[in-house]
């Protein structure tokens, strides 16, 4: 009786040494994440995005204060993404192609109150930057994406002719 007891102890000792590698292996693949998948997003998408520009004089001469907001956006590689602002101050947006080691890259600059136009992105992440163009002015200003064309927005500035 000794012996089978040592013997069925030996044996599982032995299924122990092959148990807990697999066991540990089991574990580790647990852990190790997927990637998850990218948001779908139900287009179009507006954002309220404020901005500010003040300047302040010290003794040291003038100082800006400018607020530049940033707005990173999920994007299919290929794939025409639209989108418009509308800004009640003059406001410079830049676009940038945003790469996996947190690297910018500028596309596209435009600046106005108001415009509407489109990008095919060759990466599956981009940034908007928007800063005001004119001291001391801030606003909220109107970031709408689409995966269709969207209408122009009518002007927010007047025309004078003299």
């Amino acid at each position: 009786m000794k012996n089978k007891k040592s013997s069925l102890s030996a044996r599982l000792a032995r299924l122990a040494r092959l148990l807990l590698p697999m066991t540990a292996l089991a574990a580790l693949s647990a852990c190790v994440a997927p990637t998850p998948p990218r948001p779908v997003v139900a287009y179009p998408v507006s954002y309220q995005v404020p901005i500010g520009n003040a300047q302040v004089t010290a003794n040291d001469g003038p100082q800006n204060l400018n607020v530049s907001a940033s707005q990173d956006v999920s994007v299919e590689p290929g794939k025409t993404l639209y989108y418009q602002v509308v800004s009640p101050v003059d406001v410079t947006v830049n676009v940038s192609r945003v790469s996996n080691s947190d690297t910018t890259t500028r596309l596209a600059q435009m600046q106005g109150t108001t415009f509407t136009s489109s990008i095919v992105p060759d990466t599956s992440a981009l940034r908007f930057t928007f800063t005001a163009a004119q001291a001391n002015s801030s606003g909220t200003l109107k970031f709408t994406l689409s995966d269709r064309p969207i209408a122009p927005a009518a002007s927010t500035t007047s025309a004078s002719t003299y």
